[in-house]
């Protein structure tokens, strides 16, 4: 996947074949440091918003699966909840349930392979909010775990049109509103106004609330692809025990 005129749809893309994607597994169970940098004081965080909107120094490397120097080419990679739970956060990423400093390195880079990867599950989505920074936060459940799977806000005040995902972010938003409409239900916000809403980027005029708040609940199936992103635990509605998440979704086809 690349960025600006060369970008494909994630729905252009094909699976990767499975001893392909084995590999792609395997060093995601095995990660390394992010390059390194200079020595990083520690200051309270934000949220890492270019990796998770398309806008970071990495973004056109997702999708494109070059493994160990290995070019596997293009493709999604075929998972589950399970599988995605098990992978493991980089070894210098801070504790799961600690901030990222605001000058770490993955503010703007990706943790690979987990982070540049594609990846395509089948899941319950249990139930979904609207939060304040203007993600539509999805319960993905599949059997008795669950995972965390976000797609942003379609509109450049959120996420850059010169984002590679934008596209798809907006299709993918599209087909969640389609659902939501036949099933009678919208996602409404719950503690603040929509004028209330922006990225952290900026500054919010009321309280930010927390994504366990105000869900609705849905139970339906679908298929979900998008990139893998590690977030901190600050006690979300279905986070995994290492805050890995879809984040953003990139394409969702309901049953």
């Amino acid at each position: 996947m690349h960025a600006g005129k060369t970008h494909r749809s994630v729905r252009e893309l094909p699976s990767l074949p499975s001893d392909q994607a084995a590999k792609v597994k395997r060093a995601a169970m095995n990660p390394s440091s992010a390059p390194a940098e200079a020595a990083q004081e520690i200051s309270p965080g934000v949220e890492r918003w270019p990796v998770k909107t398309g806008t970071d120094a990495d973004a056109a490397k997702v999708g494109v699966n070059k493994i160990n120097r290995e070019a596997l080419g293009a493709g999604v990679v075929e998972t589950t909840v399970a599988e995605m739970r098990a992978l493991k956060r980089a070894p210098d990423m801070p504790p799961v349930k600690t901030i990222f400093p605001k000058n770490s390195v993955y503010q703007n880079h990706r943790a690979a392979p987990t982070e540049t990867t594609i990846w395509k599950l089948t899941a319950t989505v249990r139930e979904a909010k609207l939060e304040q920074d203007g993600d539509y936060h999805l319960v993905l459940q599949d059997g008795n775990v669950t995972m965390i799977g976000e797609i942003p806000m379609p509109d450049p005040k959120f996420v850059a049109a010169s984002s590679p995902f934008f596209n798809d972010i907006k299709n993918a938003r599209a087909s969640m509103d389609a659902k939501l409409k036949q099933l009678g239900k919208s996602l409404e916000p719950v503690g603040f106004s929509k004028d209330d809403m922006a990225p952290p980027s900026q500054p919010r005029r009321g309280p930010e609330k927390e994504p366990e708040e105000g869900m609705t609940a849905l139970g339906v199936t679908a298929v979900i692809t998008g990139v893998g992103f590690f977030d901190s635990d600050h006690n979300q509605d279905g986070v995994a025990p290492t805050a890995i998440e879809i984040h953003p979704i990139l394409d969702i086809q309901f049953s």
